[in-house]
């Protein structure tokens, strides 16, 4: 039988004052460190959020009316600041950084969908329903004066004291003040952002690199082609779990280029972004400014503007873009100027999707051997391509068998055959180990068709970037990431590798030795490399 306000009023001024007090302080202090368990992947340090002692003390002060209409505006305050953390939790476990809504703001029903699409409805839904019970019980709670007005001025004066000391560094072991922290670092991450977008306009409007293409005389008649791994971080070679599933395919992949007289050299270079976003590491490594979030990406599209696609046009290449997860119209990536995109549809692909993934990426090199590294105009032009591969995209599900038959391939029918391989992603995430295990096996099936590519096409007049885009989510990586991603070139020619092994990258598929983080080169660096080292052949 449910009681009525009146009755739960009664019940609850027949607890004692001093228990009413303290229970209330315990649910309204768990309700504010809450708050702080995503940027501390857990429980914070703090016992004591000085927030929950100035509203203790605050509605014991005040009137009760005046009481009534401030817990409305708490309550709604603390729902806002509890959306605000699931939020960021969201964008530190999908992108590997903290929420900004500044420049997040477009993102957050994506991030959203793709995180609950990956998990149980009814568990997010009675997670979201529990969650607002509790603030409502709390705040309807403390808004019923339950210490004389003595003690509230006691309660309020600490808590503001303890606020104080927060702010300039100075407060006890084990308290916090996790909503202004929460808000602050919002207030920061916009004013940074907003330094950033000044900077970018600044650069694009005076450097005269980005105004004009410059050819690249040294690649002339050269296929350069990049593949870029999806989700092939550092941390894909460096975490064990991973590495033992990932290694061995790079060694039977070392061996089969020595075998066909082929080289490779490996470094490292830092993504503008981690966990998501590949469009702006692309965006980045083509135009040669970092472009970390969608404003920017904006920004750099305004006007038209130089980027490798036409300096290797100078240069006499035929360009091509393969972007296998567009779907949909593409006119941003229109503005790069690319002779032919190949999106979905463009890639006559009849096999199955398979969930998030459009297409296998083995299906993704044989159609670009097929259809766009011959010169489509019959002559003999090189090419300059980039192939954004997505088998390696969470949810990791299936994992795919490779075929290495291009016989096989036609228009991917061929694949119906592996549709129902592998759990459903909804069932896959209820196990978070079994998620890492399947992301190792999705990025060594990603490079073991993309290094197959490479041993069958690959000769002394190609020019083959295997990069990663970006490090996975922070659930595969653990929390704060390098965002560095490994860097494989291989090439016929050695000559052609001389310039990456001058910027510090070495002979096969292992990483170089580990440096910090601000050490590490940016995708925004590869245009100014290759006219710095390209100007004549190597």
């Amino acid at each position: 039988m449910s009681l009525s306000p009146e009755q739960s009023g009664r019940r609850l001024r027949a607890v004692p004052g001093g228990v009413r007090v303290l229970l209330t302080l315990l649910l309204l202090n768990g309700l504010f460190l809450a708050l702080d368990i995503p940027r501390h992947a857990g429980p914070g340090p703090g016992w004591l959020a000085w927030e929950a002692v100035v509203l203790a003390g605050l509605f014991a002060v005040l009137p009760p009316i005046t009481a009534r209409v401030l817990e409305r505006v708490v309550a709604a305050a603390l729902l806002a600041l509890a959306v605000l953390a699931l939020f960021d939790a969201l964008a530190r476990v999908s992108l590997a950084r903290p929420l900004n809504v500044y420049v997040d703001i477009g993102l957050l029903d994506a991030v959203f969908r793709l995180l609950t699409g990956n998990l149980p409805t009814v568990g997010v839904i009675l997670a979201v329903a529990a969650l607002l019970a509790v603030i409502g019980l709390a705040v309807w709670a403390l808004a019923r004066p339950v210490v004389p007005r003595g003690a509230g001025f006691v309660l309020l004066g600490a808590g503001l004291a303890g606020l104080a000391g927060h702010a300039v560094g100075v407060e006890p072991p084990r308290t916090a003040a996790p909503a202004v922290a929460l808000v602050t670092e919002q207030v920061d991450g916009m004013r940074e952002a907003r330094r950033e977008d000044r900077a970018l306009a600044h650069r694009l409007e005076e450097d005269p690199r980005l105004a004009e293409p410059r050819p690249l005389e040294g690649l002339a008649g050269v296929d350069v082609v990049v593949g870029l791994i999806e989700s092939y971080g550092v941390s894909a070679l460096e975490i064990p779990r991973y590495a033992e599933v990932i290694e061995p395919t790079l060694e039977d992949l070392q061996q089969d280029l020595a075998a066909q007289d082929l080289h490779v050299v490996t470094g490292v270079m830092k993504a503008p972004v981690a966990g998501g976003q590949s469009w702006l590491a692309h965006a980045t490594l083509l135009s040669g400014v970092a472009v970390r979030h969608a404003g920017q990406y904006r920004r750099l599209q305004e006007r038209e503007r130089a980027t490798l696609v036409q300096d290797f046009a100078a240069t006499g290449h035929h360009t091509a873009m393969l972007a296998p997860a567009i779907t949909l119209d593409w006119p941003q990536g229109r503005w790069f100027g690319w002779d032919r995109i190949l999106d979905r549809d463009g890639m006559d692909y009849r096999g199955p999707p398979f969930f998030w993934v459009t297409m296998p990426d083995e299906f993704s090199w044989w159609r670009f051997e097929q259809d766009v590294r011959p010169d489509p105009q019959g002559g003999e032009a090189p090419v300059f391509a980039m192939l954004a591969l997505v088998s390696s995209h969470a949810p990791w599900t299936p994992v795919l068998d490779v075929l290495d038959d291009p016989d096989a391939m036609d228009d991917g029918r061929v694949f119906h055959e592996q549709a129902g391989a592998g759990p459903a992603p909804e069932v896959l995430w209820r196990d978070f180990d079994r998620v890492r295990d399947h992301y190792a096996e999705a990025v060594r099936y990603s490079l073991e068709v993309s290094g197959h590519w490479a041993r069958d096409h690959v000769d002394e007049d190609t020019l083959f970037l295997m990069p990663g885009d970006h490090q996975p989510a922070a659930l595969i990586t653990g929390p704060d990431p390098s965002w560095a991603v490994p860097v494989h070139v291989i090439s016929g020619d050695p000559d052609l590798l001389e310039p990456f092994r001058a910027r510090g990258f070495h002979d096969g598929f292992e990483l170089p030795p580990a440096t910090g983080d601000k050490d590490i080169p940016g995708f925004e660096d590869l245009r100014d490399w290759l006219h710095e080292d390209y100007t004549e052949r190597p």
